[in-house]
């Protein structure tokens, strides 16, 4: 399921079209004050995912904060081990304002040398926390380049309360620097841009609606651009209050909304032929296309 795509001249996909699925692998309780008084709940949740990616031959792009290859080394290890690809995802899931080019060029270096301490080879992927690559913080893609990463996914191409680079293309770009953007698959619902095929969105919205946006998608050689977290398919996860909601219960009442039907979901939609890719499989049938 993860040999290389066919890119047609045009930058569409001859069919059938990636499904370009990743995992947040981050500790949301790293991110909480005590937060690991609560319980540790990243490896079964992982295991689940490791599971469903098995069951249907797939390989997958797990993008790693450096807390976590530090805490689950043999984590890290089995995810290798199975095949799927690991990139990077910031040292502390700092997001990139809070750095700068030196901070970051040291944030990231830290990132890849724990995943590679812990099993990984070839760390050629970042994906930005938060979706927090924007026009302020592209110089982002210099270092990158600097560093020989290949990609990044970082871009929701569409104004955002939090982040959101509005202009961005929708579809995979070469930065100056040489570096892919594969910006987040978006699609407009009820007025508003949002990103269909990740995390809460893909938890909220229905079922029969995300089906028929990955149908789109596949029928036009475009690829679906997704995401998931540990805890978006953890219904045994204790209550609290998630970080960057502004304290919001309502916002965080959804964060818990519809985990059980994340797996489930993600099952039907590979059996009515979404293709699963990890991203520098991807990456390479881009280059090639590219000459």
């Amino acid at each position: 399921m993860d040999s290389a795509a066919q890119i047609r001249d045009d930058g569409t996909l001859a069919e059938p079209s990636p499904f370009l699925f990743s995992v947040y692998l981050e500790d949301v309780r790293s991110l909480l004050p005590d937060g690991h008084g609560y319980a540790e709940r990243v490896p079964p949740n992982v295991e689940a995912y490791l599971g469903f990616l098995e069951r249907h031959g797939a390989r997958a792009t797990f993008f790693t904060v450096g807390d976590v290859a530090r805490r689950y080394p043999a984590l890290i290890r089995r995810i290798a081990e199975a095949g799927h690809e690991l990139a990077c995802h910031t040292s502390d899931h700092t997001p990139l304002e809070r750095l700068d080019p030196d901070l970051f060029r040291q944030d990231i270096e830290r990132n890849r040398a724990d995943l590679e301490r812990a099993g990984a080879s070839e760390v050629t992927g970042f994906r930005a926390p938060i979706f927090s690559l924007t026009e302020r913080t592209a110089w982002a893609y210099d270092v990158l380049r600097d560093l020989g990463f290949r990609y990044s996914s970082s871009v929701l191409p569409h104004a955002n309360p939090l982040y959101g680079w509005h202009g961005f293309e929708s579809t995979c770009a070469r930065h100056p620097s040489g570096i892919w953007e594969i910006p987040l698959s978006i699609s407009g619902l009820f007025g508003c841009k949002v990103p269909f095929a990740g995390g809460v969105y893909f938890r909220v919205l229905p079922g029969a609606l995300t089906h028929l946006l990955f149908r789109r998608r596949r029928r036009a050689g475009v690829p679906v651009v997704g995401y998931v977290h540990p805890y978006d398919i953890d219904t045994e996860q204790e209550r609290f209050m998630h970080p960057e909601l502004g304290g919001s219960r309502i916002l965080n009442a959804v964060m818990y909304h519809n985990r059980g039907r994340v797996l489930p979901r993600l099952d039907r939609l590979v059996a009515g032929g979404a293709r699963i890719c990890r991203y520098d499989t991807f990456v390479t049938a881009l280059d090639a296309r590219d000459g």
